[in-house]
């Protein structure tokens, strides 16, 4: 479905024209689907291995220098790095979508308008977030799981953090945009360049200058922070995006439709923040006098070995939208078919094998991020991953159905895996059976997913079939 906002673009015989010249112009629209998504998704997948290595030596780095301690602080902070990736995915799934429809639609005018639009709502929303991280730390640290023993450190990475985020915001909304302005390799530069520049920064920060969890809390500022670089790729002659400082006054028609469209990708994170902030809790709770190493395994299963598999699934899921949004904007049914099943199956086979290997090399691996909990973290990460490639098709099709406007069967997709199955189930399997309950929770939690997911993919499949057949019929 194209966006209300195409109601006021361009009309009559030059935006018919117009939209021709587009897809005749455009690979969205002509290549094969399949390899089209693979391509997509496994040049996005190079900006994420780059940050999966700068997790990996990221984790080295803490478990080496920070020890279990900092490593629960560590966990602690990961719940401001999932805010972060809420308001980066708001933006990052909302504005592409609006200008990815639009160019689909042949409106060059109104996607260049939304863009500018988006870029000044994405910087606002920005700051206002760091000015209540410096305000309120000491209560938000606490409120996220912080004991007494933590809390000073924990303190000081979020302020650190916080203050760098309007970047880290601003540079998942400009990298999401630059793969629906056909520049997928140049927004994977960038993300592996920032990947470089923050390991450096955390090495130097926690070795050479012993700047502790501090250091650490600018490190995952500058990770995403230095995307906001690609700022660089939406000037005239580079591209048909351009900032426009007169759209500094936002028009609420345009922020609107991108908040609308990007409400069920911020939801998502914004479950996922909710389960790390219940986790810890829980955590806390459970593990009586040894609440801090349980913090600290924790850590390295959602830190670090869930992440990572997190976001080799997220690949699929940003190589698919681009494809979805133009194919939405164009009403091609037939390549949204194609779509759907081409992103499932990549994303299904690819992080299957991936948690086989961390199946078998659990040990080894969390003994690499901390050796003082290898033992407990690698027991529980076998657990917490079995079904990890059945949960994430949450992320590609909640995205799928953002693109296409389905916004309420988005968010409750978007949520299930995290709030709706994974947050109660905690809660009662953990009463029953401990901490150890906690960890097969994920398990059924990603079953279910996986089965509400796939269900709902073949449902849409089946509406995609019935919208190509009548198409003649309309003609």
């Amino acid at each position: 479905m194209v966006p209300n906002i195409l109601a006021t673009s361009l009309k009559g015989e030059n935006m018919a024209e117009e939209a021709v010249a587009t897809q005749e112009e455009s690979e969205l629209a002509t290549a094969e689907v399949g390899p089209l998504v693979r391509k997509y998704s496994l040049v996005t997948m190079q900006g994420m291995i780059a940050q999966i290595v700068m997790v990996i030596i990221e984790g080295l780095i803490m478990g080496q220098g920070l020890g279990a301690e900092g490593l629960a602080c560590v966990g602690i902070i990961m719940s401001v790095e999932y805010i972060n990736l809420a308001f980066g995915n708001l933006y990052g799934i909302g504005v592409p979508t609006v200008v990815g429809n639009l160019l689909g639609a042949g409106d060059k005018k109104g996607a260049q308008h939304a863009f500018s639009q988006s870029f000044w709502l994405t910087l606002y929303t920005g700051i206002i977030i760091a000015v209540a991280f410096e305000v309120f730390t000491p209560q938000l640290a606490t409120a996220f799981g912080a004991t007494s023993q933590i809390l000073p450190d924990t303190v000081a990475g979020i302020r650190t953090f916080g203050i760098l985020l309007p970047f880290t915001i601003m540079g998942q909304m400009l990298t999401a945009v630059m793969r629906v302005d056909e520049k997928p390799q140049q927004a994977a530069n960038v993300m592996t360049v920032s990947a470089v520049i923050a390991a450096a920064w955390l090495a130097l920060s926690t070795f050479v200058l012993h700047f502790g969890v501090a250091g650490a809390g600018i490190y995952y500022g500058l990770s995403i922070g230095i995307w906001s670089v690609a700022i660089v790729y939406f000037r005239k002659g580079r591209s048909e995006l351009t900032i426009d400082v007169r759209d500094a006054k936002l028009d609420w028609a345009v922020c609107g439709q991108v908040i609308k469209i990007g409400l069920p990708s911020f939801l998502v994170q914004a479950g996922t923040f909710v389960y790390n902030t219940v986790a810890n809790n829980l955590l806390g709770l459970y593990g009586g006098a040894n609440a801090t190493t349980w913090l600290a395994v924790f850590a390295v299963i959602s830190g670090y070995v869930i992440y990572i598999i997190m976001m080799v699934a997220q690949s699929f899921a940003y190589g698919m939208q681009p494809v979805a949004a133009f194919n939405s904007g164009a009403k091609a049914y037939k390549r949204l078919e194609q779509t759907i099943k081409s992103a499932l199956t990549y994303q299904i086979v690819t992080v299957a094998v991936l948690t086989v290997v961390l199946w078998i090399f659990a040990y080894p691996v969390c003994a690499f991020f901390n050796p003082e909990v290898a033992a407990d973290a690698a027991s529980a990460t076998r657990i917490c991953i079995i079904a990890c490639a059945l949960g994430y098709t949450s992320m590609v099709m909640s995205i799928y159905f953002q693109t296409v406007e389905k916004i309420a069967l988005s968010t409750v997709l978007g949520l299930s895996r995290y709030v709706i199955f994974s947050c109660p189930l905690m809660y009662f399997m953990g009463s029953a059976m401990g901490i150890t309950g906690m960890w097969w929770a994920l398990v059924v939690a990603d079953v279910l997913t996986g089965i509400l997911c796939i269900g709902c993919a073949a449902w849409e499949i089946g509406n995609l079939k019935k919208a190509e057949a009548a198409v003649p019929a309309a003609a």
